[in-house]
């Protein structure tokens, strides 16, 4: 073996091998460069490989950290949004000297002929049925009708069953009833034919009733109903806020009649 290997280097050294080694390297150059680049792409392959699961999870990490704060945004603003809505409340409550109590919507029904909510207030907190609701400025939404310890129902003003006496805004005088017409609609009626009211005139409640002061936003008029010979007219109401985004009220208790 040792004399084959001496043999070999001899032969090196003298130049003979070299047409020979020529002729091998032209020979296996091609498979040397098809080794090399096989051996290049499946290394890119394992590492791109890698690379991309590494992307996979990172992306997933960053969507599941945009998903909390996406929701921490929309409960945010909610909270925002109701403190507007609180203050607004409290603000018009104190200028008016009202008393009441402040209750969350847990619950909602507005279908065809019914709309009512249900509060998280009750006969523990002083209410009783017939007390109004109201939210924000002033704005009626309508009276506790059922009423239970912790909680209270409200039927809203579009409801078939609600009725409230109403006068213009600033007059202090019973001009007729807004009546619920069922699919969230109101209705102004028993409007003495000799009554002046036209389109976006605000209707207010008239104070003739026990628990439900004077001067409460009811509704804006958007159209007249009637012929001019009839005794009575209507109107057809335009509603101040929609009932559906309502989550904080404020029931105004027994003592809510201004004092003398």
């Amino acid at each position: 073996m040792f004399s084959v290997i001496l043999a070999i280097v001899t032969l090196h050294i003298t130049s003979i091998l070299i047409p020979i080694e020529d002729a091998l390297r032209t020979v296996l150059a091609p498979a040397g460069h098809f080794v090399s680049y096989v051996g290049t792409r499946m290394y890119s392959r394992w590492a791109n490989r890698d690379s991309i699961n590494e992307c996979q999870e990172k992306n997933e990490d960053l969507n599941h950290v945009l998903a909390s704060i996406s929701v921490d945004y929309v409960r945010l603003k909610a909270l925002e949004e109701e403190n507007v809505i609180l203050r607004k409340t409290l603000g018009y409550l104190q200028d008016q000297e009202y008393d009441a109590v402040a209750a969350h919507v847990i619950s909602r029904s507005v279908v065809a002929n019914r709309a009512v909510i249900m509060i998280d207030r009750g006969a523990k907190n002083g209410l009783e049925i017939g007390m109004a609701v109201i939210v924000e400025e002033g704005v009626y939404l309508g009276k506790i009708t059922r009423i239970q310890e912790h909680t209270a129902t409200v039927t809203l003003t579009a409801d078939l069953e609600s009725k409230v006496a109403i006068s213009k805004a600033g007059e202090h005088k019973l001009i007729g009833l807004v009546e619920g017409q069922g699919n969230g609609t109101a209705l102004a009626t028993l409007i003495p034919q000799q009554e002046v009211i036209q389109v976006n005139d605000i209707l207010v409640t008239s104070g003739t009733e026990d628990k439900v002061p004077a001067d409460l936003i009811v509704g804006i008029v958007n159209r007249i109903i009637g012929e001019p010979t009839d005794p009575f007219k209507n109107a057809a109401l335009q509603s101040v806020l929609d009932p559906d985004s309502v989550d904080v009220v404020a029931v105004l208790r027994s003592q809510a009649l201004r004092p003398e």
